[in-house]
Formats: C-alpha cells, structure tokens, sequence
C-alpha cells in the first residue's frame, strides 16, 4: 500500500479517489514544498513585525498561487486538447526539457561564477521584506510560487494526473486542495515552531541567515541536480512507453 495513500484515503471526502492517485497528488505536492530558499524567507519574516501574520501572508499567497496554476493548465488541456499523461508525447517532451534546464541551472549555480557580484535574486529580495507590507507579501507569495521554474513541472505533471484519470469535478477539488496543502506543507513549519517556541526561535532564525548568505547558491544548485535527475529518469521511461506504442 502507498505510503501516502492511507491516511488520506481513510476520510470521508478522500473515499471514492485511487489510492494512486492520491499518491502522486502528495509526492507533486512535496516536490513543490521541497523549496529551501522560499522556506527560508518564510523563516526570515518572523523576525520582523507581525512575525505571524507576515509569514502566513506569505504562505497563503504561495498557496493560491499552487491551486490557480492547476486550475489553469486543467483548462488548458481540456481546451487544446494537450495529453500530459506518462509516456504522451507532449509530457516526455516537458520531462525532458524540464530536466535540461534544471541539470544546466545545477551545474552553474555549483560553479565559481554564480558566487560572484551582487547577491542573487532570492536574498536581495530577503534583504527587502521588511520593507513589504502584509498585502504585497501575499503577492510576492503568489509571485515566487509562479516563477519558480521547477513548480512548472510539478504543475504539469499535477495537471496531467489530474486529465488523465478524469475524476470528476468534485474529486478534482479535493485533489487540487490535498496538492496545495501539501505544496505548502513545509513552509507551515517554521510559523508551528515559532508558536510552539513562543517566539524562542528567533537566535537560530538570525543564525541562519547568516548561513544563507554564504551557502543559498549551493543549496540551489544541489536541489535543481535532484530534480533535473528525476525528471531525466520519467521523461526517458516515459519516452520508452512512447515508442513502444
């Protein structure tokens, strides 16, 4: 049995979804939350004013943003008529060139010239936030979400579950809500543990700043190599189930 698949599946409004489906739904969605530079600003906010409201202003930008880009591309495919099932044409051909531009982010950011000059895009916009009102925080939530090239994929991938097992409308929601959730799921952390801390975080969140300045290309690079590989591994199977047909 998936190791996802229990606990959702067990509630009433999860019943009637695959296992599988569910599943998968999760795994995208962790994909998705599995982004260290925009968990990190969360953390950041909580060093300001309005620690919580800030950083779940945040979050919650993040999160609309998730469940509008699903929504979107399930219109797009339906449209069009785009087939993003495993092993369709136009998902090999996303799976693959997700991967190369993922696999070539990696390797530069990993190099010697990705440190040098002004600090990158993501910390100069950590260095802004207290700048930035609760209103545009949700706004730059949302933003970060939609630029993060990775998410596209995940997106895709979402989507294309989603038009190939054709649900239903109501079971399409669900699974769309259990996505975002998920998406969202690790950026949740640092505002529970500051709750549970009762602001006693603070001293390692300022540690960890620091860190960021010195180690945020790494941790980029490292994490786009992850992905870049996955999505080298599906869109090669997927390319295999292509030409078998």
């Amino acid at each position: 049995m998936p190791i996802f698949s229990l606990p959702f599946a067990t509630l009433p409004f999860f019943a009637l979804l695959s296992p599988e489906l569910i599943t998968k739904s999760s795994l995208f969605g962790i994909g998705v939350a599995f982004s260290p530079l925009h968990i990190c600003v969360v953390t950041l906010l909580l060093l300001g004013k309005a620690p919580l409201q800030r950083a779940l202003a945040y979050v919650l930008g993040w999160a609309s943003a998730n469940a509008l880009a699903i929504a979107c591309l399930m219109v797009l495919g339906e449209s069009f008529s785009i087939t993003l099932s495993h092993g369709a044409r136009e998902q090999v051909l996303i799976d693959l060139l997700g991967a190369g531009a993922l696999l070539g982010l990696g390797l530069y950011q990993l190099t010697p010239q990705a440190n040098i000059g002004e600090e990158g895009m993501a910390l100069r916009l950590m260095n802004q936030l207290p700048d930035f009102s609760t209103i545009t925080l949700i706004g730059v939530g949302a933003a970060s979400a939609i630029l993060t090239p990775e998410n596209l994929v995940f997106y895709l991938k979402e989507a294309g579950l989603l038009l190939s097992n054709e649900p239903g409308l109501g079971a399409d929601a669900e699974v769309t809500g259990l996505f975002t959730l998920m998406a969202s799921s690790l950026m949740l952390l640092p505002p529970l543990a500051w709750l549970l801390s009762s602001g006693g975080i603070r001293d390692s969140i300022a540690k960890l700043e620091d860190w960021l300045r010195h180690k945020a290309e790494w941790l980029v690079g490292v994490l786009a190599l992850a992905l870049g590989a996955y999505l080298l591994f599906e869109g090669l199977e997927g390319l295999s189930l292509f030409a078998s047909v």
